[in-house]
């Protein structure tokens, strides 16, 4: 972010992140990276399993880029909103099912191509996949 904070008394990252978009304040590098995801036909986010969760880096670069105003606003949050169906529902993407390599640091060479082979094979028809439904279970009792 660029410029004054729209409340120096309260420190709110998200709030800042919001009106520093709204006045085109993001440092250079968040809106080069916006660019790119505007501009692209596809998004894959490859990275091993941490925790149940992406990479710190990874989790860095959406709460940076992703941010309000530009992949995301929140009109009916509270009742009906976005984040019913996920943070990657919720900013626009369709997501795809997973592909999963498990523990290739432990495979064999052999494995190790079979795990890279299969993925070459599948993004050759990867714009044919439907996206999956990101909404658990629970929502449908709604």
């Amino acid at each position: 972010m660029r410029g004054t904070l729209s409340n120096p008394e309260t420190f709110s990252y998200g709030v800042e992140v919001y009106e520093a978009y709204k006045k085109a304040a993001l440092s250079s590098d968040i809106v080069q990276e916006q660019k790119k995801v505007q501009e692209a036909d596809l998004v894959i986010f490859q990275f091993p399993l941490y925790w149940f969760s992406v990479p710190a880096i990874l989790k860095g670069w959406m709460d940076r880029v992703l941010c309000q105003g530009f992949a995301f606003d929140l009109p009916g949050f509270y009742d009906d909103g976005f984040l019913k169906h996920g943070a990657l529902h919720f900013c626009g993407f369709k997501v795809l099912a997973p592909q999963i390599s498990f523990a290739p640091e432990f495979a064999s060479e052999e494995e190790r191509r079979g795990m890279v082979a299969s993925w070459a094979e599948r993004l050759k028809t990867i714009w044919k996949e439907e996206p999956i439904d990101c909404r658990p279970p629970w929502y449908f009792g709604q």
